[in-house]
């Protein structure tokens, strides 16, 4: 049994699970607790949530970073970090927590979801993974600049 709901208030247990799955997302991440403030700037804001899943002994097994990006005529869900504890994948919990990504887009009026991933190259198993369930890979250009 998993339960996913946004975080409500900041846990130190939960901020250093969370470091621990961020690592299994990146190698740039040192494994250690989420900072405070981060989560907490998080929890507060009307346009921000994060999404955890918590299994029958407690532990946090997934998780995700949701925002909603306004435009001049849409509102949109973004997704970042979504990453499920190694434990736990081939067992559900994505297609589970991808589900409830997408009620927290609808409940807060987002008309699509929009994420990126790395390159096939880097995670096969995460592009299809998205597309089995229903993702879109469209061709466009994904740019960053450093602020």
């Amino acid at each position: 049994m998993i339960d996913i709901a946004p975080m409500t208030e900041y846990d130190g247990d939960v901020a250093a699970a969370m470091g621990k799955l961020r690592q299994q997302l990146s190698a740039r991440h040192d494994g250690s607790p989420i900072d405070r403030e981060k989560i907490e700037e998080l929890i507060e804001s009307p346009y921000h949530d994060i999404l955890l899943a918590i299994n029958e002994k407690d532990e946090v097994v997934a998780m995700a970073i949701m925002s909603i990006v306004m435009a001049t005529l849409d509102r949109n869900a973004y997704l970042e970090d979504l990453v499920v504890d190694d434990s736990c994948r081939g067992q559900g919990v994505g297609g589970q927590m991808l589900e409830a990504i997408k009620d927290w887009g609808r409940q807060k009026g987002c008309r699509r979801l929009e994420f990126t991933s790395s390159s096939r190259e880097k995670k096969e198993g995460a592009a299809g993974f998205y597309e089995s369930h229903g993702a879109e890979l469209r061709d466009t250009h994904c740019f960053r600049v450093e602020l």
